[in-house]
Order: C-alpha cells, then structure tokens, then sequence
C-alpha cells in the first residue's frame, strides 16, 4: 500500500564529501522491510526522487544521499522543521536471515 503523507525534517547533516544523513519524522508504519524507499516531492522539479530507506524506528526514518543533481542538491541545503511530502511504502522489501558470511555489493558511478 503506497501513501502520500507530509514528514518534518528532524535534522539534515553532512557526513562525507557530497554525502548527507536526513532523518525525517512522521508515520513510519508503512515501512515493513529491509529494502524498501520512499519518493519525495521537491519544490520546482517535476519528478520525485527516488531515496531508498537507511533506518527507522516509530518516529522516524533515515535517508542516506549523495548530491549528484538538482534535486539533491536542493535536498542538501534543507534544515530541520522544513516539511516535505513524501510517497511512502515503496519495495517489497526483502527478509534478513542469519548468515554466518554476509556480501554487500553495490555500484554506481564514478567519477
């Protein structure tokens, strides 16, 4: 089940060259598995943005971003109380088992 709904920016912070940690509060019983995301609407652009899922608890839930366009860019000049409207319950998502050895592979560009 997908839904609209409105988060308030808890805090938005720098944590590696063009790399941000925004954690966003609200209602987070749509999220229901490792792996899913969330589309956010931002001011200007046509298109959501697509930002996949860190953490989350109750009351919050964590985004992990790289500034690589407009949209992201705007993203990284956010400050807590800034609201944004928010696509949530995205993915299906995928269930964690116990591993005695675990790899992570991931890819993209680089520049």
């Amino acid at each position: 089940m997908d839904h609209i709904q409105i988060y308030t920016i808890k805090s938005n912070v720098k944590i590696a060259e063009d790399t941000f940690k925004m954690v966003l509060l609200g209602d987070t019983s749509l999220i229901t598995a490792p792996g899913q995301f969330v589309n956010l609407q931002l001011d200007g652009l046509y298109l959501r943005r697509p930002i996949s899922i860190h953490d989350w608890d109750e009351e919050s839930f964590t985004i992990i971003y790289k500034v690589v366009g407009k949209g992201t860019e705007q993203m990284s000049k956010m400050e807590a109380g800034q609201k944004l409207d928010i696509l949530m319950g995205l993915g299906n998502g995928y269930t964690v088992k116990e591993a005695q050895h675990v790899a992570v592979v991931g890819g993209g560009n680089v520049a």
